[in-house]
């Protein structure tokens, strides 16, 4: 089933981050040579934001790979970053399952949270929701085959509209 667009771009303000589980986890990642960090624990946040909130919580095991992309653009953009960065990250990778917010959606969020978090500027944001959205191959349900599809099951997002 087809999500419907929540965000309004426009307007969109991320207020903050609230971990009620396991920022220590996320925070104690150490970036590998492989790019894949299985958490060893729950996860769980709330993203605040003027619109509404997004509640993310995952359990022990999911795998995330940080920021998505080339090690070559390490340099502009880091695999794992500040705890804001990482935050960003890993709520991407929660709502690319597709459970509560739409492909523009997913991707709009992690601008508002690079620009209002982690304090990326606008243009740098906007290229990063850009290459994001080149491609809807990850999102969605996984295929049996690729490496996130045993993380079904394993994660939670919820959307309250204000």
């Amino acid at each position: 089933m087809k999500k419907l667009n929540r965000l309004h771009s426009a307007t969109l303000k991320v207020l903050g981050i609230r971990f009620l589980e396991g920022k220590e986890i996320l925070e104690s990642v150490v970036e590998n040579a492989r790019r894949r960090y299985p958490l060893n624990g729950r996860i769980h946040l709330v993203v605040s934001t003027n619109q509404g909130d997004l509640d993310v919580a995952t359990e022990a095991n999911f795998e995330f790979d940080g920021r998505s992309g080339p090690k070559c653009i390490d340099w502009y953009v880091p695999n794992l970053g500040t705890i804001e960065e990482r935050a960003a990250w890993f709520v991407h990778d929660c709502n690319g399952y597709a459970l509560s917010l739409s492909f523009t959606d997913t991707n709009l969020l992690l601008y508002a949270m690079l620009r209002d978090l982690a304090h990326y500027r606008k243009p740098k944001a906007n290229i990063i929701q850009l290459a994001v959205s080149l491609s809807k191959s990850w999102y969605g349900e996984p295929k049996k085959d690729d490496w996130c599809y045993q993380n079904i099951g394993r994660v939670h997002t919820k959307w309250t509209s204000k």
